[in-house]
């Protein structure tokens, strides 16, 4: 994924330890996704250390022990770690579901928390990147470090105590992110527990250029008028080198494609006074993406007939994406609405 078009690695896609991990997740609500009113932070612990939730978990409240800070690895906060002694409780300026523009500041001259993404050796923060998708990146390129509240009886502003905590999310193994979070503003602050691991075997090295070919499917093949659905297109990909063995091809095959757009057309019946087809969706270019990829490198595009202005009749979507050095357009997939 790109992030203020800085290319990341998803977590899905064998992150190495030196690289920019994107700990991503999305938050739904009654099928729909949605922002949380706060997004205090995301702390990293190592799983096989914290296997039981009630390792870290604080059983009175269900939020993350305060005698837990000496086995946390690395916090995001959307204080980035710079103003340590400043609590996040989801004021002004403080909540994570804005994404702002410079200065950076609100008019009481607090820092926002959800500026652009910048990488340094301080956390930059949690960042969200569209309609409950949030994201904090976990940078094994630089020495990283990010603040760290010591809960003193609560969650958010009762965060008092800052220390600095030093990535230590630098080895080989497996690892939990823990969010905390306030879905509405007069709820409690909850904790989701997701999974990720770091690799070092994503380095390879290959004595003759790659024979890749890659097929794609489209899942959806009838709409109805009104209906705002995921169009889904799978992707295999196949690597023809005979020569290569077969745990390198493994590999090759772990990565994910990248930077995938569709276009949709309407096919227009009356061919002879008007053109053959008219857009309906059109690629993106300002550099942004209007598609994600899932672990299995299916590409959704969420089409809304509605918005869009469909009407009945015959269409067809088409991808281009991105693997490794190459860039691939798909054939044109027919849908109908009715």
């Amino acid at each position: 994924m790109l992030l203020d078009n800085i290319p990341l690695i998803d977590r899905f896609n064998r992150p190495s330890v030196g690289g920019k991990v994107a700990i991503r997740t999305l938050f739904i609500n009654n099928g729909e996704f949605i922002d949380p009113y706060d997004v205090s932070a995301c702390t990293i612990f190592t799983k096989l250390a914290n296997a039981s939730p009630a390792s870290i978990v604080d059983g009175t409240d269900g939020l993350i022990k305060s005698d837990a800070t000496s086995v946390v690895l690395m916090n995001f906060g959307v204080s980035g770690g710079l103003y340590t002694t400043d609590p996040h409780d989801g004021t002004l300026g403080r909540v994570t579901s804005q994404r702002m523009a410079p200065p950076y500041s609100d008019n009481n001259g607090y820092p926002l928390w959800n500026k652009g993404y910048e990488p340094g050796t301080q956390a930059s923060g949690i960042f969200r990147v569209g309609l409950g998708d949030y994201v904090a990146v976990l940078d094994g390129s630089l020495a990283l470090s990010g603040g760290y509240f010591i809960r003193t009886g609560g969650i958010g502003a009762d965060y008092q105590v800052g220390i600095t905590v030093a990535n230590g999310a630098s080895s080989v193994q497996d690892y939990i992110d823990v969010w905390t979070v306030k879905l509405y503003q007069d709820s409690e602050y909850q904790l989701f527990i997701n999974n990720f691991s770091l690799y070092n075997d994503t380095f390879t090295t290959i004595t003759e250029p790659l024979l890749l070919t890659t097929r794609n499917r489209l899942i959806n093949k009838k709409l109805r008028y009104g209906e705002k659905v995921d169009m889904k297109i799978t992707t295999d990909i196949t690597i023809q080198n005979s020569t290569l063995p077969e745990e390198t091809k493994n590999i090759l095959r772990d990565y994910q494609i990248s930077g995938a757009q569709v276009q949709i057309q309407r096919v227009n019946q009356d061919s002879v006074n008007q053109p053959a087809w008219s857009s309906v969706v059109d690629y993106a270019t300002d550099g942004t993406l209007n598609s994600t990829i899932t672990t299995d490198n299916t590409i959704i595009y969420t089409f809304d007939t509605l918005s869009k202005g469909a009407v009945a009749g015959t269409y067809f979507i088409v991808a281009k994406y991105s693997y490794l050095t190459q860039n691939f357009v798909s054939p044109p997939f027919y849908f109908t609405i009715t």
